[in-house]
């Protein structure tokens, strides 16, 4: 793939110069000195780190019942997108400098350009039409005008081919944000977003981020006129909505929603939230010392105790429960009959009471 510096998240790079920094390849002022060894992480433990974090921090914003699908990604669906398009990134861009100067340069304004992007991932067939129609394009007057539409005509055309980019597998997510959005919780829904897209396979997500921002761009008022008879938002979201998002789990008004709301900020969506920025790199500066990585997660779901405070809670709770079966069994308001029940109920759930 070839990296498209736009894409570029300037988090992940300041936190790369700190775990430089942490490794010892930069000299640290006389005041400071490294009392622990520093252990070299491998790219996959630094990987897991990034992922681990970001599901906490998800966790957080909204309620997943299954965690499945975000541990394990849907590889059946993103996998065969893939090995289809995996290659196009690097051979149409050769082509794209076929399909480029068709255009004169002054006037390949924000829109041209956004959608000349999305062409890189479409396949070679599509390229070649796109310059076979520019090139009957002689027109001085009408010149631009053409341009966008045959560009409009044909990214409707393959996006209407291949499969949605935001996938079913992810269906408890979209309705964790969705609930997010209609609950006015617009920072939240916003970074459990950027949480969301970390977990998807890189051309999906570089797709997606060309897609939604050509969408942006066409949709505004003032853009090139899409059809005389709709507004320009009606005409994207009715050709390209489903491009992004197609889900018989989701009614109409909320695809619509979760769309909006990706449109509306798809210039943030794909940046790193400052809090998974700040829990990594606790946790990268714990392993790279050799410490524990979890005594200080960021995270509080229950209270941390030693193996030594465990056993003696244990211990207490064995004795209450104990008593609580002696209780039930001596209860002379309850009948032999229901005491026996509640007593192998008791055994069955709680077998260490009754040793």
């Amino acid at each position: 793939m070839i990296a498209n510096p736009l894409a570029q998240e300037i988090g992940e790079e300041r936190l790369k110069e700190l775990i430089h920094t942490m490794c010892g390849n930069l000299a640290l002022p006389p005041n400071i000195t490294v009392d622990k060894p520093v252990y070299p992480l491998s790219k996959e433990a630094i990987e897991n780190v990034w992922k681990q974090q970001a599901l906490l921090r998800m966790l957080q914003l909204i309620d997943l019942p299954f965690l499945e699908n975000i541990l394990e990604p849907p590889v059946k669906t993103q996998n065969l997108q893939l090995s289809k398009e995996e290659d196009l990134v690097i051979s149409n861009t050769c082509l794209d400098r076929e399909v480029i100067p068709r255009f004169c340069v002054p006037e390949v304004d924000n829109w041209l350009y956004a959608a000349i992007e999305c062409l890189e991932y479409f396949p070679d067939q599509f390229i070649v039409s796109v310059s076979q129609q520019l090139a009957q394009n002689t027109n001085e007057e009408t010149r631009l005008t053409i341009q966008k539409k045959i560009l409009f005509d044909i990214i409707v055309k393959y996006t209407q081919e291949r499969d949605c980019l935001l996938t079913d597998e992810y269906f408890d997510i979209h309705s964790g944000i969705i609930e997010l959005i209609e609950n006015e919780k617009s920072t939240e829904a916003l970074e459990a977003i950027q949480l969301y897209l970390r977990f998807l396979l890189p051309n999906i997500k570089e797709e997606l981020r060309r897609l939604l921002t050509f969408m942006a761009i066409a949709s505004e008022p003032n853009a090139y006129k899409l059809q005389k008879q709709y507004d320009n938002k009606t005409v994207i979201l009715k050709t390209l909505a489903k491009a992004v998002l197609q889900t018989k789990s989701l009614s109409k008004v909320q695809a619509e929603q979760l769309i909006g709301f990706l449109l509306e900020y798809h210039s943030e969506l794909f940046k790193t939230p400052v809090t998974l920025l700040d829990l990594v790199s606790k946790k990268l500066k714990k392993l790279l010392h050799g410490e524990d990585p979890d005594a200080t997660s960021g995270f509080t779901f229950c209270q941390r105790l030693t193996y030594k405070e465990f056993e003696k809670q244990k211990e207490r709770t064995i004795q209450y429960l104990q008593q609580l079966a002696l209780e039930i069994n001596s209860n002379p308001s309850i009948s032999l009959k229901q005491r026996k029940k509640l007593i192998k109920e008791f055994q069955k759930h709680h077998p260490e009471a009754l040793q």
